[in-house]
C-alpha cells in the first residue's frame, strides 16, 4: 500500500503499522543512464516487495540523499549527512505513534548514514530497521552473472538494471567506448577526479543485457524479502 494513495479513514487507532521508507538519489550516472537511476531501481525493488508484503505501507521515495561524491558533475543534487539524518528523524518522529517497524532501504550507497542514524536515535516502541538490498554473497553471485567485477557506479549492472525498468531512458554503450580501471573510486568525495565520464566500472568489457539486469534485480528482491521475514514472522505469503 502506498501512503500517498491512502485516506485518513484507512487507519485504525487501535492498530500499529509497518512502514517501508525508500531513499533514492539524484546524481549523475555517466553518459548512458539517467540522474534518477538509483531512485528508479529503489522504486522497482520496493514495488516488488509491496507485492509480497501488501500490508507494508510504502512511503514516497526520498529522491535526494548523500551524493556529494558526485560534486563537479552538473545536475547532481545532494544532502549533507547531517541533513539526511535530520530528514530521517523527522519522518520517523512523524510516524512513531502507531508504528511497529519502519524499514529504511536504499539502493544508493547510504548504508553508513542510515546505520549511524539508527544507532543514534530511539523512537520508543517503534523499531527502525535498515533493510539491506544486498550482501557479499549477492555481490559474488552478480559478479558471476557479469563474468567480471560488479560496477561501482553507472556501469554494466546498473545499465542492465535500467534496461529492465525503462529501456527508453538508456543509451547503450558501444563496445569500443573506452573503459578504464579505477581503484578506490570512493576514497574521496570527488569521483570526477578519477572518473571524468562518471563511470566507475572495472569490468574489462561491456556486458550490458536486460536478462542480466532482471537476474540481478531478482537477487536484490530475494535478499530484501529474506531480511523482512526476520521482522515480520506472522506474514502470510
Amino acid at each position: 500500500m502506498k501512503l500517498k494513495q491512502l485516506k485518513n479513514s484507512d487507519f485504525r487507532k487501535d492498530h500499529k503499522y509497518d512502514f517501508l521508507f525508500p531513499i533514492g538519489s539524484t546524481e549523475q550516472h555517466g553518459p548512458f543512464i539517467p540522474f534518477g537511476t538509483d531512485t528508479y531501481i529503489t522504486d522497482y525493488l520496493v514495488e516488488q516487495i509491496s507485492k509480497a508484503y501488501p500490508e507494508l505501507i510504502i512511503l514516497p521515495t526520498l529522491e535526494y540523499s548523500r551524493s556529494q561524491e558526485h560534486r563537479g558533475f552538473y545536475g547532481t543534487i545532494w544532502l549533507t549527512e547531517e541533513t539526511l539524518a535530520k530528514v530521517m528523524f523527522d519522518i520517523c518522529q512523524s510516524l512513531k505513534d502507531q508504528t511497529k517497524n519502519i524499514f529504511i532501504t536504499s539502493f544508493h550507497a547510504n548504508d553508513s548514514v542510515i546505520k549511524k542514524f539508527i544507532d543514534n536515535n530511539s523512537f520508543g516502541d517503534t523499531k527502525i530497521v535498515y533493510l539491506e538490498v544486498a550482501n557479499e554473497e549477492d555481490d559474488k553471485n552478480i559478479t558471476d552473472i557479469l563474468g567480471g567485477p560488479l560496477d561501482d557506479h553507472a556501469g554494466n549492472s546498473e545499465i542492465s538494471n535500467m534496461l529492465v525498468i525503462d529501456k527508453t531512458l538508456v543509451k547503450l554503450p558501444t563496445q569500443d567506448y573506452p573503459k578504464s580501471r579505477v581503484d578506490n573510486p570512493w576514497k574521496t568525495d570527488n569521483l570526477i577526479d578519477k572518473c571524468p565520464n562518471g563511470i566507475a566500472d572495472n569490468h574489462p568489457q561491456w556486458n550490458v543485457d536486460s536478462s542480466n539486469g532482471k537476474r540481478i534485480l531478482d537477487i536484490y528482491v530475494n535478499r530484501m524479502t529474506k531480511n523482512l521475514k526476520n521482522y515480520l514472522p506472522n506474514h502470510k505469503a
